[in-house]
């Protein structure tokens, strides 16, 4: 039995890691920022051009925290974040993490 609550416990745990989570911040294409720290409204014409050409988009938190955004499935993200960026957005989606690497598996993003 104790090993029943045990397998139990850790299954819930698994669980908790995959339910989906909430990160706020600005829209941005990956390349501009990470490359020349070019962001917010003077940048957002741009950036949304860029998106549109499957650039890699990211949430910038308020703390500063990169976020790569990504589809729930290996395919463009573009029609979810199309004229999204300069602006704070919500993503809602799975978190992960690998080697230092932040992204979110958007869900949606309002």
């Amino acid at each position: 039995m104790k090993t029943l609550a045990i397998a139990l416990a850790f299954s819930l745990v698994l669980l908790a890691d995959d339910a989906p989570q909430k990160v706020t911040g600005e829209v941005v294409d990956a390349h501009c920022y990470l490359s020349r720290g070019a962001h917010g409204e003077e940048h957002a014409g741009c950036a949304n051009a860029c998106l549109s050409r499957d650039v890699p988009a990211a949430l910038v938190t308020a703390d500063g925290t990169i976020y790569l955004l990504l589809n729930e499935k290996p395919v463009s993200l573009k029609e979810k974040i199309a004229g999204k960026a300069g602006k704070t957005m919500t993503a809602t989606g799975k978190v992960v993490e690998r080697n230092g690497l932040k992204a979110i598996q958007v869900a949606t993003i309002e």
